[in-house]
């Protein structure tokens, strides 16, 4: 071999090289974009299969009657956590307890 095929030979690798990196970015740009739009579209789905549970609990159906028909509840929460039933009275905050009369033992 001659160095003019030597030269030739390394610049088809090279361009072949190249050509494989800008094909697997290429690929990976479009699965990512394909990932996000399938992100995207799930969440959607998510937020509608929300209202339409809370529009059906609003309508009396229970939750027990709609697995027993075989539908799965949604996977976000309704919101909110139920509060707690208060166990001590509320603390008087400084400016409540100056206006009310101190009581004296």
């Amino acid at each position: 071999m001659d160095i003019q095929q030597i030269e030739e030979a390394a610049n088809r690798k090279l361009e072949q090289d190249r050509n494989d990196r800008i094909t697997s970015v290429r690929e990976y740009a479009a699965a990512a974009k394909r990932s996000a739009e399938a992100r995207a579209e799930l969440a959607a789905a998510d937020d509608e299969h929300l209202v339409k549970y809370r529009a059906a609990i609003r309508q009396g159906w229970t939750e027990s009657d709609l697995k027993g028909f075989g539908i799965e509840p949604p996977s976000k929460k309704l919101g909110g956590r139920p509060r707690k039933a208060r166990s001590a009275p509320r603390s008087r905050t400084p400016e409540t307890a100056a206006e009310s009369p101190a009581v004296e033992h």
